[in-house]
């Protein structure tokens, strides 16, 4: 299920009808557009099509992939996530990010005309993976939310399925510590008015970048359309954190997906909340992150999986400095994990690290 080149981690899953394969970059490297062809050869060779692609990256270098990407599109058939990486670091780097599947089994899907992200199918579900941006740039911050999630609505009636059938959301907001209590206002409002907080409430990471086009923030979504009593979707407890309804957020810690032959979980970006809601070990990087490892793998505990299951993580750290602190983590206790490594801002000041986790479980 593994495979490390120099740059790339793959990892596959082949089941009946359908082949999955999740790539992470190895570590930050220098190579740019180089590592984008390396990673469309590999996926063409394979016969893959990504339906999730996202590229964090400098300026210089996010500018030359999404021109260079403008030319591979038939290679690609969805559209691909731009988040620019602070520009102080000496190394202009890429990080890339994708998720594909047999190619047979995807199509790219638009709406108004625009390439809105990927459909594909397995025996038991149809998903949706779609990449959201606000229409109006020019709007509120606010305003601009609104219309993300109910253009997230729209798109998902006019596939005949709907926004409950969404099992998780990414969130890239710009400048999200000075606003996300108005975009968790947004995100209740709308909860609220579709009547969510009665069926599935999604998995989520809301996490500060910056992206490059000039939107307050920018989404993609996961929604399965079972097509038979054989799926199920459920949110999963963090046994060391409170749920975060607590303090109005709403998000399940993670969804789990189980069809006949196997099980998959969508851990929520996570960081060091305590269950009371608080946030501890304040100022204190190497022990916030060994607390939300701890937390992490509690998750995965909870329905018999452990570090081994995961398929992709990011990671995610207030300041770039702190990224060997993940490799020595892991390192020390011989945890394997495919990541990436990302600079932002979580969704509180006092919050030095986060991580999202995708994991999975053969039952056939």
């Amino acid at each position: 299920m593994k495979k490390v080149f120099e740059t790339l981690d793959v990892r596959f899953l082949e089941r009946k009808n359908l082949k999955e394969c999740w790539i992470n970059s190895a570590n930050i490297n220098s190579q740019g557009v180089e590592n984008i062809q390396s990673v469309l050869d590999f996926l063409k060779t394979h016969g893959f099509q990504a339906v999730s692609m996202r590229l964090f990256g400098s300026q210089d270098v996010i500018t030359k992939a999404s021109s260079f990407l403008k030319t591979k599109m038939t290679d690609i058939a969805c559209p691909p996530l731009l988040i620019l990486q602070n520009d102080s670091t000496e190394i202009s780097y890429l990080n890339i990010q994708v998720y594909a599947i047999s190619s047979a089994n995807s199509k790219a899907l638009y709406y108004e005309d625009e390439l809105i992200g990927s459909q594909f199918e397995d025996d038991y579900a149809k998903y949706y993976m779609l990449r959201i941006l606000p229409d109006n740039q020019l709007v509120s911050q606010y305003s601009q939310s609104q219309n993300i999630f109910e253009k997230a609505h729209n798109i998902l009636e006019s596939l005949g399925s709907g926004f409950s059938d969404t099992v998780r959301t990414w969130l890239f907001a710009q400048d999200i510590l000075f606003w996300y209590s108005q975009l968790n206002k947004v995100r209740n409002q709308f909860f609220e008015f579709h009547n969510i907080y009665n069926k599935l409430i999604p998995a989520s990471t809301g996490i500060g970048v910056v992206n490059p086009y000039n939107k307050a923030l920018v989404t993609q979504l996961l929604a399965v359309s079972p097509k038979s009593k054989d799926v199920a979707t459920y949110s999963v407890n963090s046994p060391l954190q409170c749920p975060t309804l607590y303090y109005k957020s709403s998000f399940s810690r993670a969804v789990k997906l189980d069809v006949p032959d196997q099980s998959r979980l969508y851990i929520s970006g996570t960081a060091s909340i305590d269950k009371t809601g608080k946030t501890v070990f304040i100022k204190d990087s190497p022990s916030q992150l060994e607390f939300t490892m701890r937390v992490v793998r509690a998750i995965l505990n909870e329905i018999g999986m452990d570090w081994p299951n995961t398929v992709s993580s990011t990671a995610y750290f207030k300041y770039s400095q702190d990224f060997g602190l993940f490799d020595d983590y892991c390192r020390e206790r011989n945890i394997k994990l495919p990541h990436i490594k990302v600079q932002a801002d979580v969704c509180r000041n006092d919050l030095l690290f986060e991580l999202e986790l995708d994991a999975v479980s053969i039952t056939q």
